[in-house]
This record gives C-alpha cells, sequence and structure tokens, in this order.
C-alpha cells in the first residue's frame, strides 16, 4: 500500500474553502473515478478502484489522506501533483 498525505494551509474564509474542495473533489471523480461522500461537516469520505480516504477542512488546514492499492501506486505522483496543482491555483486568487 502507498499512502498520500497532504496538509495545505487555509488562506481564506472556510466558506471560500469548502467551495475550492468541492471543486478539487469532482475533478479528481472526473479524471481518477475517485469518488467522494460527505461524512459531516468539513469532513469527506475518498473512495474508488484502488483507493481509500479521507479529506478534512478547517480553519486552518487541509487535510488529505488516502491509501492506494498496488495497482493505483503508480499514479500517486499524478494525483499528488493534481491536487497541489489545483488547490495553488484556486487559493492564488482568493487570498
Amino acid at each position: 500500500m502507498s499512502t498520500i498525505n497532504i496538509k495545505y494551509p487555509m488562506p481564506c474564509s472556510l466558506d471560500q474553502s469548502q467551495e475550492v474542495i468541492s471543486e478539487l473533489l469532482e475533478d479528481l471523480a472526473e479524471k481518477y473515478h475517485i469518488h467522494h461522500e460527505a461524512i459531516g461537516d468539513n469532513r469527506y469520505k475518498l473512495t474508488g478502484s484502488g483507493i481509500k480516504g479521507e479529506v478534512k477542512l478547517d480553519h486552518e488546514e487541509l487535510l488529505i489522506t488516502a491509501q492506494l492499492n498496488f495497482m493505483m501506486m503508480a499514479f500517486k505522483p499524478l494525483i499528488e501533483k493534481e491536487i497541489h496543482s489545483q488547490l495553488d491555483k484556486s487559493f492564488a486568487h482568493l487570498s
């Protein structure tokens, strides 16, 4: 198993951050078939073929953790790069 652990500081309000996270999760679903489900305020469960994880959002940071199975390990760098790129781009105009 391989693990994705991303901590990202929140440069704006929680409401604005939630909008960015929603867009990110939709994009991950489209590109990598990583589905999400709200499991509480500011928390999402991630599932897909070969991936299980969670997204947590608070006033200070975003935390993304995911376990990738053997087949998805090859996509780890791409997924991490996509997440960082989208967060940087989306938050750049909000901060």
